[in-house]
């Protein structure tokens, strides 16, 4: 026994000091599979599941809790005939004929192998007993935030230590070779390449190929009324009627994230910049300049050039005056809410 003291115990004492705090980053495997959010419209969105039982259904559930949004009707597996499908930067239709691949008990189900898969002993399964969120000083925070995933590719596959690249995903509408049309997620890189799952093949493309692929309408965002649209594992509906995001637009979208894959400045964030430099300095060619930047960024997003409160209005007021104030009046029936924008000192 006092063998054991002399090796396993010490009689020094440890002194107090301050510790440096320390993280780690620990990456999880996960997938994405289409589903449909029902609040106050149905939303097509990704299921995001992870391998530490983890689902990212506009908030991280664990499985307990993904199998009472399914009973709670937060997320479902159907969207009635003659309701609205939303569907994030693409575009809302009105539907009909719906044909659902899943009920709530497959859907869980489904999940539930789709963990097993990605952990096959199921180990350190997270479990929220009934609450994600925690208490930090004062302030309710989620437990685990909102992930932001990436498609990603490996840069040579047969390497020991292959690098995994990061790409990003845009939803688009596919006219496959099977005469049908799919939803699909596009999947861009650095490298140029293109790819698209969700369909009954993956298909590759380079960038360049893009111009060739809208202009014969294979890759496509606009929908005509009648024609059937299919999601893999999801389901599949006939239109009424909607309205889409201009093909341009959204290709325009797809190249300046390509830019920005590439080291360049995204057009949101130029312009912002611009418009922070413009508030400082208002002179005549900060504002040509913010237009110019503005009129740059792809229709559809233009709402994102300020904060979630003044969108693109700040900016217009600049670029196009005070008509934007009497637009936003018009709209909404009172007096236009946002500090009025310095005018060029040089004007």
């Amino acid at each position: 026994m006092k063998l054991f003291d002399k090796i396993f115990k010490s009689n020094r004492t440890i002194e107090t000091a301050d510790l440096t705090a320390i993280t780690r980053t620990e990456i999880l495997e996960g997938v994405s599979i289409p589903g449909i959010i029902h609040n106050m419209q149905y939303h097509f969105t990704d299921l995001q599941v992870y391998s530490d039982g983890l689902i990212s259904c506009w908030e991280m559930v664990d499985l307990s809790m993904f199998k009472d949004k399914l009973n709670k009707g937060w997320v479902v597996t159907s969207i009635p005939d003659g309701e609205t499908i939303s569907i994030f930067s693409l575009g809302n239709w009105n539907i009909e004929q719906g044909k659902w691949h899943h009920t709530k008990e497959t859907l869980y189900d489904y999940v539930y192998s789709l963990v097993k898969q990605l952990n096959p002993t199921l180990e350190n399964l997270h479990n929220y007993n009934g609450n994600n969120s925690k208490m930090v000083g004062k302030v309710t925070v989620a437990k685990h935030f909102m992930p932001t995933p990436k498609p990603y590719h490996f840069d040579d596959p047969n390497s020991f230590f292959p690098k995994k690249i990061n790409g990003e995903k845009f939803n688009f509408f596919y006219r496959n070779d099977d005469n049908k049309i799919y939803l699909a997620e596009l999947s861009i890189y650095k490298s140029g390449n293109i790819e698209i799952p969700n369909l009954p093949k993956k298909k590759i493309y380079k960038f360049e190929e893009l111009n060739a692929l809208t202009e014969k309408g294979i890759l496509t965002t606009d929908l005509k009324i009648g024609e059937t649209v299919t999601i893999l594992n999801l389901g599949s509906f006939k239109i009424v009627s909607g309205g889409s995001v201009d093909i341009k637009s959204k290709i325009n979208e797809l190249i300046d994230k390509f830019n920005e894959l590439n080291g360049g400045e995204n057009s949101i964030a130029k312009c912002a910049r611009i418009f922070d430099e413009y508030r400082q300095n208002p002179t005549k060619i900060l504002r040509e300049e913010l237009k110019d930047a503005y009129e740059a960024v792809p229709e559809h997003q233009r709402i994102f050039v300020g904060t979630m409160d003044t969108k693109d209005y700040e900016v217009r007021q600049v670029i196009y005056g005070n008509i934007v104030k009497k637009e936003w009046e018009d709209y909404y029936g009172y007096e236009y809410p946002y500090e009025d924008m310095p005018k060029p000192i040089d004007e």
